[in-house]
Order: structure tokens, then sequence, then C-alpha cells
């Protein structure tokens, strides 16, 4: 079972697994297991799961990946999912934006240092083949 998937889909959509598991009939942790891969689903639930993460068995199942429907449609929550995952992809972008800049920086000092470094031993290199 592709726990990682269902889990990805899953949060694709908005759902907590507390969510997923009442719909399902089944406890939170029991639910968890699934995502793990540690307890696997018999093909009722998988066939519920699907249905309630709007995919087909087949993409919960297939190795290839998942693409979700975000179009408004199968119920007036699936505008508020899209908004949110679109802020939650915004979001995560500056995040990565930010650690890039900041590794930009750190760079920056090293290659400063670096420069120093050289000029130093171009210096002294400098006085010892003029002193000799």
């Amino acid at each position: 079972m592709n726990g990682s998937k269902i889990r990805m889909i899953r949060e694709l959509r908005g759902f907590s697994q507390e969510n997923i598991a009442q719909r399902l009939g089944i406890t939170q942790t029991t639910y968890s297991r699934i995502e793990s891969n540690q307890s696997k689903l018999d093909t009722s639930l998988l066939s519920k799961l699907a249905k309630e993460l709007g995919v087909t068995t087949a993409d919960i199942l297939s190795t290839e990946p998942t693409l979700v429907n975000f179009s408004p449609g199968r119920n007036s929550q699936n505008v508020d999912r899209e908004e949110s995952f679109f802020a939650f992809q915004k979001d995560l972008i500056e995040k990565i934006i930010a650690l890039k800049d900041k590794e930009i920086n750190e760079l920056k000092m090293v290659i400063s240092g670096l420069t120093k470094d050289k000029d130093t031993l171009t210096k002294m290199l400098k006085k010892r083949t003029s002193g000799q």
C-alpha cells in the first residue's frame, strides 16, 4: 500500500487524519497506521477512502503520480481547499526563498573572507619576491 501517496492526497484535499478516519468509520490511530504502511486496507475500505479523497482506487494503488483535480463541483468546500492549497504553496515557496537568500548571504560572506585571504597572501608573496 502506498501510504505516503494517501497522505499526500489527503493533505492536498485539506483533510485531517481524524476527519477521514471518522468518514471511514475507523479510529485515527488505525488511519495513521494506513498512512505509515503499518496496516493494509481491505477492498471495501480502499474503495471508501478513494471516494472520500476524490480519486480512484487505481490512483491510490498505482506507482505513478496521481493528478488531483481541484476544480469546484464535488462539494462547495473544494474552492476553500484550493485556496488553502495555493496559500500553503505560496507560504512554502516564500520559506524556500528565505532559506536560499540566507544561504546566498552566507556564501557571500565566505567569498568575501576568501577574497581578503587571497589579497593578504598576494601582498605577502609580493613582499617576499620583491625582497629577494
